[in-house]
């Protein structure tokens, strides 16, 4: 009796689920780089710079620039405890040479 190959196994595939989507200035706001009322757009340019330049994940419709719930979720995790270019440690001053034993330091004449 010559082997047969089994039939392959039917697998099902994952119905794609439809995310929710939110603009650039939603995205902000949800990620509370800025409060809902505030004017301007804070938090806008910090997205848009990261995807661009970082290659944040993100979604391009209708030529606008979406993130879903997932986008949002690798961001926030992306810059989970980031130090930003401005916080450095403080600075600490060098300790002054001692003037050698025996050596007065010569004093100014005006």
């Amino acid at each position: 009796m010559p082997a047969t190959k089994a039939p392959p196994a039917k697998t099902r595939t994952a119905e794609p689920v439809l995310e929710n989507f939110y603009t650039v200035s939603e995205a902000a706001i949800r990620l509370r780089l800025r409060e809902p009322g505030e004017p301007g757009k804070k938090g806008e340019k910090f997205l848009r710079d990261g995807v661009n330049q970082q290659g944040w994940p993100c979604h391009r419709m209708a030529g606008q620039l979406l993130f879903s719930d997932s986008d949002l979720a690798v961001i926030a995790e992306k810059n989970r405890n980031r130090v930003d270019g401005r916080s450095r440690p403080r600075r600490t001053r060098r300790p002054r040479k001692a003037a050698a034993a025996g050596q007065v330091p010569a004093q100014r004449t005006a």
